[in-house]
């Protein structure tokens, strides 16, 4: 292997999918940049892409090749921020997880325990299951929480082994339905989906199932069409809308009681087969987790605490 520059040209052919785009991410020509891929391809002796009419793609090898390639990548850029000569004292972290009161709650505290003097820089980003295993995949963030329902946990955990991603288990829970509090159901202990028919969902629009056969897909794609949707993005949104809609509704994790009482909601229990959820801490192999980053996930299990205790 010439150097580690190749690992860089191979690991940006894989993000964009293509050797034209790739060359134009690396200010190189085409070319050069093929030359340098079948270079690397030579020396460790496997194809690590399919060459295809729609672009490239990786083999299982080159799935598993570029794996610790992002590694090694993500491994030297922490050793270079580590050694590199600098004035900057900032306290840097950064996560991607899901749209999750708990969530935010607990990363508050982290912030609150470096203290009003700290000079920090929080990069926090909110996202559904596979953008966040492509951002941690592919460095951008160093941590991520994933949710996923149990019954398709091995589908992710096959995403999160072919990209060298690590997990550890947040917490297991069952949904809940979030009302207004001026709802009809509002009075009701349990719904059920029948309860809802009639109901609006609120529902994020970028959540998708890793290697789903194509006709659960088309059948999940098909119970949403039947439903009254309204799509969004953002977590204060969805809040929001629930709040001065009373025939909307939102399945989520259950949320802490003073995010309920502030937008005038209630949560109730629902009961649908398989309503069980896992939240999962997933970071790169490799990386080693810092101080902040264990009393980030310390936080988030004792705010899933409250919630259930709540």
């Amino acid at each position: 292997m010439n150097n580690l520059l190749q690992l860089k040209y191979a690991v940006e052919v894989e993000k964009t999918g293509s050797i034209s785009k790739a060359a134009e991410n690396l200010y190189m020509n085409q070319p050069n940049l093929s030359k340098s891929i079948r270079e690397l391809e030579d020396d460790i002796g496997i194809a690590i892409f399919d060459r295809t009419a729609k672009g490239v793609v990786p083999t299982e090898k080159g799935r598993e090749f570029l794996g610790y390639a992002r590694n090694i990548l993500s491994q030297i850029a922490e050793m270079e921020a580590l050694y590199r000569p600098t004035d900057d004292k900032k306290t840097r972290f950064d996560l991607c997880a899901p749209r999750a009161s708990y969530v935010s709650q607990a990363l508050t505290e982290v912030i609150l325990s470096l203290g009003t003097d700290a000079d920090y820089s929080i990069d926090y980003r909110e996202a559904g299951a596979m953008r966040t295993i492509k951002q941690v995949a592919n460095g951008v963030n160093q941590l991520g929480v994933i949710r996923y329902q149990t019954i398709y946990e091995p589908n992710y955990l096959n995403a999160l082994a072919e990209r060298s991603l690590v997990n550890e288990l947040v917490w297991e829970f069952s949904c809940v339905a979030i009302l207004s509090k001026h709802s009809a159901l509002a009075d009701h202990t349990q719904l059920t989906n029948r309860d809802l028919t009639s109901c609006t969902e609120v529902l994020y629009g970028d959540t998708s199932i890793p290697a789903l056969p194509v006709n659960q897909a088309r059948e999940l794609a098909q119970a949403i069409e039947a439903k009254n949707t309204i799509t969004i993005y953002e977590r204060a949104s969805q809040l929001e809308l629930i709040s001065r809609i009373d025939t909307a509704y939102a399945i989520s994790s259950p949320a802490p009681q003073d995010v309920l009482d502030r937008f005038g909601l209630v949560q109730r229990k629902i009961d649908f087969p398989g309503n069980v959820y896992r939240d999962v801490l997933i970071y790169r192999t490799g990386y080693h987790l810092s101080r902040l980053d264990r009393l980030l996930f310390e936080k988030l299990r004792e705010s899933a605490q409250r919630v259930i205790q709540d």
